[in-house]
């Protein structure tokens, strides 16, 4: 693997791995946990690996503002707005829905660190909110600012490499540690950067690791061919010599719940569980329901008893605070 993007430095890493026992105890699995949500910059989460690509890319064309989207209690929002602020940039957050009488969550943690909020109202936010950040990005440059977009999610093949640096950064710590490679990686899959950077950074440093992405929406970023797609745009841009059909990807559909950003009872059971046999803390966006897709697929056997399984914390702590 060969690539020399720039990036600007933001987080603390590598973050540490840990083990699950008692976890690993009652499915009869050796568990571990990677915890991205100790990444350091504001919340933490797996979005300052992207960013530290973004920024470097916005230095570089001599951005003055950050423009970027995403629900309400967006992690990716809140990590990009503290990312904006640390390079000394403003910040620009675009959002569905009327403005709410009352910022909670990360909506209250973006307001903080000074960013400008705008409410986008539309029943096709994230098929519309492209154009939408163009023009904010056309009408910045009539009145003197250079903006630069940062994609929702940061799930560009350029975003993407930050988890192409995660594979590497994980193998490095199994190997100092005497352990062998996992027979699966756990994630969350959103606007898939996170799960597509790992599916080509394993590739390269652990090949026989299978990469099983818990997929926590249904818009289109997210479907199978979507994935692929991504995919194969970060590992040409990392030079990896490997391209993936939808059908080799692993991804499970089944831990949507009731919609994205809504509770799941099985996510709610995860969170409960993690929590109460680790210490440790999930939200009921993202993380939770992954955990439930994790304990799904050991219970149904796709996950085999005896297997060493790593787990990818990707944050999503504050998330927790609504409701």
């Amino acid at each position: 693997m060969n690539f020399r993007q720039a990036r600007y430095p933001l987080g603390c890493f590598p973050t540490p791995i840990h083990d699950l026992e008692s976890i690993g105890r009652i499915l009869d699995i050796d568990l571990r946990i990677k915890r991205e949500d100790l990444s350091g910059l504001a919340a933490g989460g797996n979005k300052v690996r992207k960013l530290e690509y973004f920024i470097a890319d916005a230095k570089a064309q001599q951005a003055t503002v950050l423009i970027t989207a995403g629900a309400h209690q967006s992690n990716h929002v809140l990590q990009t707005v503290a990312a904006a602020r640390k390079a000394g940039m403003r910040a620009i957050a675009v959002v569905p829905g009327p403005r709410p009488e009352k910022f909670l969550g990360n909506l209250f943690f973006d307001q903080l660190l000074g960013a400008e909020i705008k409410f986008m109202v539309t029943d096709r936010f994230f098929e519309e909110v492209p154009g939408y950040l163009s023009n904010c990005q056309r009408e910045l440059a009539s009145h003197g600012e250079n903006a630069y977009i940062v994609p929702v999610g940061g799930s560009n093949a350029l975003g993407s490499l930050g988890y192409v640096d995660c594979a590497c950064e994980m193998a490095s710590q199994y190997g100092d540690a005497g352990l062998v490679a996992p027979d699966y990686i756990v994630v969350v899959t959103g606007s898939v950067g996170t799960y597509a950077g790992l599916v080509a950074g394993c590739s390269d440093v652990w090949p026989h690791t299978k990469v099983l992405g818990i997929v926590v929406n249904q818009y289109q970023f997210s479907r199978r061919e979507s994935v692929a797609q991504l995919t194969n745009e970060v590992a040409r841009l990392a030079g990896i010599q490997r391209q993936w059909t939808s059908e080799e990807l692993y991804l499970d559909y089944d831990y949507v719940g009731p919609g994205y950003g809504i509770r799941s009872e099985a996510g709610d059971a995860a969170i409960d569980l993690v929590a109460q046999k680790e210490g440790v803390l999930l939200d009921p966006t993202y993380t939770g329901k992954a955990f439930a897709g994790l304990l799904g697929n050991v219970r149904s056997g796709a996950i085999p008893a005896g297997s060493k399984v790593l787990f990818v914390h990707s944050g999503g702590l504050i998330a927790n605070l609504v409701d």
